[in-house]
């Protein structure tokens, strides 16, 4: 038995010596950058074009309105989703009720919005003008 015990305290030293020479030869240390010549640069935000964030919008607000419990089958207008920009219902394909102008959103029929996005009841895009 006592034989045994000076056996493994030898192991250990020589497997701790091993470990430490490894760290100390093998492995790379880490230096803080000292070049500050070079500018840094901030990434670039990304600027969505306006059809984009309309399209965005839109998507978000048929996610609210289905939760909402409303019935998308009769192609309902969701709204104004942008500047210059309505969501509507509408069927995929189109049927000639959708081109009605009494079913199209009172924004864009009365003026106030130039553009839609037409979605259908499954929240795809059909369009976008």
């Amino acid at each position: 038995m006592k034989i045994k015990l000076p056996a493994v305290l030898v192991a250990t030293i020589i497997a701790v010596f091993l470990l430490l020479a490894y760290l100390a030869f093998f492995q790379k240390k880490a230096v803080a950058p000292t070049d500050f010549t070079v500018p840094a640069t901030s990434p670039q935000v990304s600027v969505l074009k306006p059809e984009d964030e309309a399209l965005k919008n839109a998507l978000n607000l048929y996610i609210t309105k289905k939760q909402e419990g409303v019935d998308f089958t009769f192609g309902p207008c969701l709204g104004k989703i942008a500047d210059d920009w309505v969501a509507d219902i509408a069927h995929n394909p189109r049927q000639p009720v959708d081109d009605k102008r009494e079913n199209q959103c009172a924004d864009f029929r009365e003026g106030r919005a130039h553009h839609f996005i037409e979605l259908d009841p499954e929240g795809n895009l059909i369009r976008s003008m």
